[in-house]
């Protein structure tokens, strides 16, 4: 019986072995490109779950258990790591054993438009506006992107952030990778929205209820992306304060759902940089008749595309816009808005301001 038990315990031995040996070798797909930093006082296992959730490793259990066996989970490199390609978990730990390359931080703010961002690269010494616009403005990126066709270059999906760029990366590589986590934030986003009546930019899948297209269909997918990345767009440069994001975007989805115009200024400023006329910041008004693709005051629905590079909070409010009645707002001088229900209030409240 012993010997019975004895080789039992052999053979399930071997099978783990080989278990082991096959997961340590059977590879993943990782692409695009991740970036993960090993920050100090990180233990191998929060180090493993990070790579598990950024899809580099299948399990970060076996990565933690293949580390210990081999001694490797005490020397992991402090730094930015970068993963791409076929990996099996034994190549990821090699490459946590090495030493990563340089970085240079970086941070973007939201609302930069695609010159804008070249600008602020060329400051700072990581590539030429010339070259950043060129690789934004490219058809091919602008079609992976997802770009309507109608729309301005990639702009409103080179994603507003903090990165670590290798020195020497190309212009075309930084847009990728802004690229890169736009997809990831998005993709975070749509896998929360639900079909509510409220929501302008889910107008065209009424005759779907219940359903949730976005996320099986490549075709609904996009749609919905470049509505609410234009829409986004516009709420991030009507106001920088985060609480009125969401109403802001309601004002928006209300006059959609209406058929009201818009009637945003900074879609009317976006259009004159496009057409080469930049407004010289005085006396807008008289713009706000001038025809052109990006006056939403004198077309209806939204833009082409979108006006800027919003951020997270900007794409959450036009995705969850807050439930409220509002169609105006007006700026109150001290970086906040007054909102209204009604043409009636929204004149009484510009009256009051401009009384000040």
């Amino acid at each position: 019986m012993k010997r019975v038990v004895a080789a039992l315990l052999a053979l399930a031995l071997v099978a783990a072995a080989g278990r082991l040996t096959y997961l340590a070798r059977a590879p993943v797909e990782v692409a695009p490109a991740v970036e993960v930093e090993v920050a100090p006082g990180q233990t191998p296992r929060e180090v493993a779950t990070i790579l598990e959730a950024r899809g580099v490793v299948r399990s970060g259990r076996v990565l933690v258990l293949l580390a210990r066996l081999s001694g490797a989970d005490r020397n992991f490199r402090h730094g930015v790591h970068r993963f791409e390609g076929r990996l099996s978990p034994n190549a990821v730990i090699e490459e946590l054993l090495r030493s990563p390359r340089p970085t240079v931080r970086v941070t973007i703010p939201e609302g930069l438009t695609i010159d804008e961002i070249g600008a602020l690269l060329e400051q700072q010494g990581l590539a030429t506006a010339e070259d950043y616009r060129r690789a934004a403005c490219s058809e091919d990126f602008a079609a992976a992107a997802g770009a309507a066709p109608e729309a301005h270059c990639a702009e409103g999906y080179l994603f507003p952030d903090t990165y670590r760029l290798a020195p020497g990366m190309s212009a075309a590589e930084i847009a990728r990778v802004q690229l890169q986590r736009f997809r990831q934030v998005i993709s975070e986003l749509l896998e929360r929205l639900t079909p509510t009546a409220g929501n302008a930019l889910l107008a065209d899948f009424r005759d779907r209820a219940g359903e949730r297209p976005w996320l099986t269909d490549a075709e609904a997918r996009a749609r919905i992306v470049q509505k609410a990345v234009t829409l986004a767009s516009i709420i991030e440069k009507e106001t920088s304060r985060a609480s009125e994001r969401p109403l802001i975007a309601s004002v928006f989805h209300n006059r959609l759902l209406r058929g009201m115009r818009l009637q945003a200024d900074p879609t009317v400023i976006y259009g004159l940089a496009v057409a080469g006329t930049p407004w010289d910041g005085k006396h807008l008004s008289r713009y706000l008749r001038k025809p052109g693709p990006y006056n939403t005051y004198t077309n209806d629905g939204l833009p082409p595309g979108p006006i800027a590079n919003p951020g997270r909070g900007a794409l959450e409010a036009a995705l969850f816009p807050a439930s409220t009645k509002y169609l105006y707002f007006v700026a109150d001088g001290k970086g906040a808005h007054r909102f209204s229900e009604t043409l009636a209030e929204h004149n009484k409240a510009v009256a009051q301001l401009r009384r000040r």
